[in-house]
């Protein structure tokens, strides 16, 4: 009877360790308790609860020193001394040069600049700032080839010049020149697009025959259509507005005339188309305001233009005004005298008195 309960307490033993949450050894998942063996049973283990970072607000992180959120440093700035238990404010330093940090952080310290790669044919687009990397792209008439997907590594390669070929794509910073067939007045030779007038009669081939036979020298007449053809075009532009011109000067009315001035002594009534005379009052009269003085003396605006138009050079329009002016029959010295003090030019007018010889 001692014995049969003995062997009823072996059996809830066992039960209790198979009721257990701790984990049997390998291979001894299905070993029996034998008698006379103390199996040793332990409580479930409580669940360790695991600590959980709390979410900080917008602009802070989390400092783990401080055990709590902290504000972050603004871009160009590292944070030098976080906030405490005590004190809400972190001390932030700005990046020292050569250094930069473009976001918002609570990093202890300013990323490292990059550097271009000279031998790679890089060139600084912008410079490194507190708040911005360097900025590498390619010299002129170089494109990037790229090392990587984002292209953050990459060579710059000389552009395919083209030679003899149409360009279907200039060269830029992101791809290579992409060139077409060969230019007009070219053939294909080896691989290349050679002119036709450095071939030889003698050894131009069959492509050479092609391009360069018949049509030798329609090139040529292309490069001369298309220089002579803007100039025959301005030609008779010119001729058309020189036509209009004139048709306005014969047609149009005058311009009002200047108001009456007080006559001077000795050159009332006195011509003034004299050659030495005329260029005395091209020299009288500032240069900016001589468009003025010739419409003040009443010379038509078309005659001005024409003037303009047919002769380069500023002093031959103002002789060749001053003489179409002087072909009308009120051309006098009184009135160039009255048109210098209708536009305040006394001074011009007395230097002008100066300069004419004296009267008879």
């Amino acid at each position: 009877m001692k014995r049969c309960c003995s062997g009823a307490a072996w059996v809830t033993l066992a039960a209790l360790c198979l009721a257990a949450s701790e984990p049997q050894p390998q291979g001894c998942q299905d070993c029996a308790v034998l008698p006379g063996q103390w199996v040793t049973v332990r409580p479930p283990t409580r669940l360790r609860r695991h600590a959980t970072r709390p979410t900080c607000p917008t602009g802070m992180n989390w400092i783990e020193g401080a055990r709590r959120c902290c504000p972050q440093c603004p871009a160009g700035t590292f944070l030098l001394t976080p906030c405490s238990s005590h004190d809400n404010n972190s001390i932030c330093a700005t990046c020292p040069a050569g250094t930069f940090r473009a976001q918002p952080n609570t990093f202890h310290e300013c990323q490292a600049c990059y550097e271009c790669d000279r031998q790679a044919f890089q060139s600084v687009l912008s410079n490194c700032s507190a708040t911005s990397n360097v900025a590498c792209g390619c010299e002129p008439g170089r494109f990037r080839d790229c090392l990587d997907e984002r292209c953050s590594d990459f060579s710059c390669r000389q552009c395919q010049p083209c030679a003899g070929r149409l360009v279907q794509r200039p060269c830029s910073e992101a791809q290579d020149t992409l060139c077409g067939s060969c230019k007009p007045d070219f053939y294909t030779e080896g691989g290349e697009c050679r002119p036709c007038h450095m071939s030889a009669p003698e050894t131009c081939g069959k492509e050479c025959q092609r391009v360069c036979g018949s049509g030798r020298g329609s090139g040529l007449e292309y490069v001369l259509l298309a220089l002579t053809g803007p100039l025959f075009l301005g030609a008779l532009a010119i001729y058309h507005r020189r036509k209009r011109l004139r048709h306005g000067a014969s047609a149009g009315s005058p311009l009002p005339t200047a108001r009456p001035a007080t006559p001077v002594a000795g050159a009332a009534a006195v011509p003034c188309c004299q050659g030495s005379q005329l260029y005395a009052v091209i020299d009288a009269v500032p240069v900016r305001r001589w468009k003025e003085f010739m419409r003040v003396l009443e010379l038509r605006e078309a005659e001005i233009e024409l003037v303009e138009l047919e002769v380069a050079h500023i002093r031959d329009q103002q002789y060749e005004m001053l003489k179409r002016w002087c072909q009308q029959t009120s051309a006098t010295l009184d009135r160039v005298f009255t048109a210098l003090e209708h536009m305040e030019l006394a001074g011009c007018a007395e230097a002008l008195r100066r300069s004419l010889p004296a009267g008879p």
